[in-house]
């Protein structure tokens, strides 16, 4: 655990705090992708402080090879964006977990009983079912709900109320995201704030609703939607404590 800690700091260091502008838009060139590739030994080497010998540090170069290899086919291949970013560190994650399992080999079948255990855990497919079922069944079901309030909003209200492009949407799943998280780990507190910063930031809009439709309509796709995510919290910690 410890070589493991020890690299994926090293990796975040590399890619986050020490990785300068001009390298992050020229991945396509071979200097800033070698200068990338040495950040990152450099980090390897002063964070790895405890057994540095001959295979770790072949790990520290492999794992830069491998870096600066899938943030090449990144810039060549793809655009930037949240979806690729979050494949990108996957995959870095994924080289920095398959050095440390190589450098302690003997640790292999502890991650293959765990890897089974989980896959074969009805709480881990509870949890799943969940998550996606509010988050992504519950965009539906306020879209549902909401759509008949929605059209009646006066127009000069209605051009204010999408705001960004589809960052509603975007809110809202992030929304019932949070809100089921708090629910099943006990942060039920947390939930008040969070809903005190959306209405803040929706303060505008209510503002300048004289009729108060548009105060309606937000309150009914808010406790559409925060009351999905309350009653999917719920269940889930009263099915749990069933297994």
């Amino acid at each position: 655990m410890l070589i493991f800690l020890q690299l994926y700091a090293a990796h975040l260091i590399a890619d986050f705090v020490l990785q300068p502008k001009w390298i992050v838009q020229n991945k396509r060139k071979p200097l800033p992708l070698l200068a990338h590739a040495g950040i990152h030994i450099a980090c390897g080497l002063a964070l790895v402080n405890v057994g540095l010998d001959r295979s770790v540090l072949t790990a520290i170069l492999g794992l830069a090879l491998a870096h600066i290899l899938i943030d090449y086919i990144k810039a060549l291949l793809t655009k930037d964006g949240w979806v690729v970013f979050l494949i990108d560190q996957i995959l870095h994650l994924g080289t920095v977990v398959g050095a440390a399992l190589w450098l302690h080999w003997a640790s292999w079948p502890l991650v293959e009983e765990t890897v089974v255990a989980t896959l074969t855990s009805a709480p881990i497919y509870l949890l799943l079912a969940a998550y996606v079922g509010v988050i992504f069944g519950g965009s539906f079901v306020v879209q549902k709900v909401t759509q008949p309030f929605l059209s009646r909003i006066e127009g000069d209200l209605l051009a204010l109320k999408p705001g960004l492009p589809r960052v509603g949407k975007y809110i809202g799943c992030m929304e019932r995201f949070l809100v089921l998280t708090f629910v099943i780990t006990g942060f039920n507190e947390a939930i008040g704030f969070l809903l005190a910063v959306k209405a803040l930031a929706r303060f505008p809009e209510i503002k300048e609703d004289a009729k108060g439709t548009f105060a309606e309509y937000f309150l009914v796709g808010t406790m559409t939607s925060v009351g999905l995510a309350l009653m999917g919290g719920l269940i889930v910690k009263g099915l749990y404590a069933q297994f």
